[in-house]
């Protein structure tokens, strides 16, 4: 019998090494509910990249780990090392969305969306749970302008936006300028 505990020890050993007990599951999958695709070119990928953000306990070695990731299988995850995929990884990790906001609706674009479809003036919530009363013309303007944008590009403008309060109100308002000289 202490041979089969032994065994399988060094079996959970093993694969807590590789990443995939129930623990580290669960904090990879709060990762990717934050941000999903951290623009890499396969879900392995962005996978490796949610790992390495749940592991990583600071800016410095999330940096490190996505540049061991990058030489990964002879160049396959090189995408790792780019500006965006770690731009994208800093934001998960220092992003404290929970509860609420980690639904697919909580997201900018989709509360844009339901104030153009209702035709309402109504409360769009931010990462930090804060609310702010935007009428539904100028969310409309906003909209279209963001999709006038390549995804990369209108990617950075909603992750400012669904950052905290202060963020959104600087933003939406820049976005809203421009909308309004066309």
């Amino acid at each position: 019998m202490d041979r089969v505990d032994a065994r399988f020890k060094s079996f959970k050993e093993k694969v807590k090494k590789l990443g995939y007990m129930k623990g580290e599951a669960k904090k990879v999958a709060k990762v990717m509910e934050k941000v999903a695709d951290f623009g890499m070119m396969s879900d392995a990928g962005n996978q490796k990249v949610a790992r390495a953000v749940a592991k990583a306990k600071n800016e410095k070695e999330l940096r490190a780990l996505l540049s061991k990731i990058s030489t990964m299988a002879k160049g396959k995850y090189a995408e790792a090392d780019e500006d965006e995929v770690i731009q994208r990884a800093i934001w998960a990790m220092d992003s404290n969305a929970s509860g609420m906001q980690l639904r697919p609706d909580a997201n900018v674009l989709m509360q844009l969306k339901k104030l153009i479809d209702t035709k309402r003036d109504q409360d769009i919530r931010t990462d930090d749970m804060k609310k702010m009363k935007v009428k539904w013309k100028d969310a409309e303007k906003v909209h279209d302008i963001l999709m006038q944008l390549k995804t990369p590009q209108r990617s950075k403008y909603l992750i400012l936006l669904q950052k905290d309060i202060k963020s959104f109100k600087t933003n939406f308002n820049g976005i809203l300028k421009v909308a309004n000289k066309r």
